[in-house]
């Protein structure tokens, strides 16, 4: 019956130390996420993913530094004028400086395919996109 008891205690125990230290379940994949909404061509469901400035680069649409609205606004056009047949990740790392990127393939119904990469920083308390990259 002791033993049920110190089991009881040490469970307690445990949940407040991860309480009171902060923690809290890993979020899903924000690359998940950005993948998802690229292989769907979706710029608005992206925009939630954007830093208030994003680094784009599209060939023969856009290079630059853009506002979060701006580059949604941007992406769609791309979107609308090479429709997505698909988009995989097919690699992801990180730098020694914190960011992370991810290099996919974006393939279109024209079957032209484009490596995309985008790199993504913690912003505050959430991983934020900063670049996105199409060539």
């Amino acid at each position: 019956m002791r033993s049920v008891y110190a089991n009881i205690f040490r469970s307690i125990t445990l949940l407040l130390v991860l309480t009171l230290t902060g923690f809290t379940a890993p979020k899903q994949d924000l690359f998940i996420e950005i993948e998802s909404a690229i292989a769907i061509g979706n710029g608005h469901m992206l925009s939630k993913h954007l830093n208030s400035s994003v680094e784009l680069e599209l060939p023969g649409e856009a290079e630059g530094i853009y506002s979060k609205q701006q580059t949604m606004a941007i992406m769609n056009r791309f979107f609308d004028r090479f429709p997505p047949s698909g988009f995989k990740i097919v690699h992801r790392g990180s730098s020694s400086s914190g960011s992370r990127f991810a290099v996919g393939d974006y393939t279109t119904g024209e079957e032209k395919t484009f490596r995309v990469t985008v790199f993504i920083k913690k912003t505050g308390s959430e991983y934020l996109i900063q670049e996105i990259e199409f060539e």
